[in-house]
């Protein structure tokens, strides 16, 4: 736990100095899926996880390894607000030239008023049971921004809380007759 709290504060301090380099590469949106679940797999043990990604989805650019980063912190967060047995839904689908991955918990929500909150340094909902710093959402949302994209939340529909990764989506690479 303490080199979880000294990595977080590393990256904090690195986003906030402007210090984060991306290694952009087309990369797999379902494959970046994939290994961060992977990485949540016992968290997963009593979660059913539901992935909404069609195959024909197109490369995006982005850095693997950063984007895995905010994928396992959303998905271990959903673990720890989800109760045994109620679904974890990631979505990811192209909308207007944009990506958009969305990770749905099955707790209880999150207060409309906290919505914003969440995302600053060191804030926590009042009342939450669960162990950790509040740096967590500051840093997906830096990592996200890097990206030029956005991270944002809300209360879905029924119950449970929906985060919002929106990157952009440029045109895949060119497919060069010596990649066929």
């Amino acid at each position: 736990r303490l080199n979880r709290l000294v990595a977080n504060l590393l990256d904090m301090s690195r986003l906030d100095a402007g210090r984060i380099k991306l290694k952009l590469d087309w990369c797999d949106v379902g494959e970046v899926i994939g290994v961060a679940a992977g990485r949540v797999e016992e968290c997963l043990l009593h979660r059913p996880l539901n992935i909404d990604a069609p195959p024909d989805l197109p490369l995006v650019q982005m850095d693997f390894v950063l984007m895995e980063q905010v994928l396992v912190n959303l998905l271990d967060n959903a673990c720890s607000y989800t109760p045994p047995d109620a679904p974890i839904t990631v979505e990811a689908h192209l909308r207007s030239g944009k990506l958009r991955l969305a990770v749905t918990d099955g707790g209880k929500g999150i207060p409309p008023a906290n919505l914003e909150r969440i995302f600053d340094k060191f804030y926590r909902v009042p009342g939450t049971a669960t162990g950790g710093t509040g740096l967590g959402l500051s840093i997906c949302r830096g990592l996200v921004e890097a990206h030029g994209g956005t991270l944002a939340a809300e209360n879905a529909p029924g119950a449970g809380a929906r985060f919002i990764i929106t990157l952009p989506a440029n045109a895949p690479p060119p497919v060069k007759e010596a990649d066929l």
